[in-house]
Formats: C-alpha cells, structure tokens, sequence
C-alpha cells in the first residue's frame, strides 16, 4: 500500500469510529440515563404512596394529614407535587378495611436518534383501617 492510501484508510476508519460513536454508543447512554431518571421517580411515588396507605390506615380517612404527609415524602424525593395526581380511596374506612393511595405522573421519554414517547408512572399501595370510629 502507498503511504497515501494508508492515511486515506486512517481517515476511513476514525470516520467509521465517530459515527459509530455517535449513533450507536450514544443513544444508549442517553438510554441508561433517561431510564434512571424515570427509575428514581417511580421509587419515590412508590415511597410516597407507601408512606400515604399507612398513614391513612392509621387515620381511616383521606385528610389534609393524609395529603399532606405524600407531598412531603414527594419533596423529600426531589419530586414536584404539582405533576403527580393522588388518589385515595374510599375515603372512609374502619377497622380492617382496605384503603388503597395511588400515586401517578406523567412522563416524556426522549432518546436521541431512537423514539420520545410518553410514559405513565403509577404506583398503589393498600393500607388497613387501624381505627373503629
């Protein structure tokens, strides 16, 4: 091979080395990363609808204190209380009965040169009424 081809070859391949860089191993970082991301939002949704069905068992209603204690235990998780819709239901019970806290967010998903979709992050929790009224 003459020295000029060589070089020409050199170039082809870190060309070839750039690309796939760029449109192979880069997506699936972006991937990893996104995922992550949506990994550590559910866990805290699935803490505060945890922490929500105990604390509603404990007073065998859905009450300010009830609210109040998932949105602390969102911010807690670096969460934004006004993104994520809760639900407790009934909102009454007694002793033994089952209350049941869902917690669910919306979500966009964007990786770079492979899809953006929207993703739906629901978390539910059952907690039993621990008070006779």
């Amino acid at each position: 091979m003459t020295r000029g081809r060589q070089q020409w070859q050199r170039g082809q391949e870190t060309l070839q080395a750039v690309l796939a860089v760029a449109f192979i191993l880069l997506p699936v970082l972006f991937g990893i990363v996104e995922l992550g991301g949506l990994i550590h939002i559910w866990i805290g949704e699935q803490a505060a609808a945890a922490i929500g069905a105990r604390v509603a068992g404990e007073r065998g209603e859905d009450d300010a204190v009830v609210r109040d204690r998932i949105r602390t235990e969102l911010v807690a998780a670096g969460l934004d209380p006004k993104h994520v819709q809760v639900s407790v239901t009934p909102t009454y019970v007694r002793w033994g009965q089952p209350i049941t806290v869902q917690v669910v967010s919306h979500r966009h998903l964007a990786i770079p040169f492979l899809f953006t979709r929207d993703v739906t992050l629901a978390s539910r929790y059952v907690g039993r009424g621990e008070v006779n009224h």
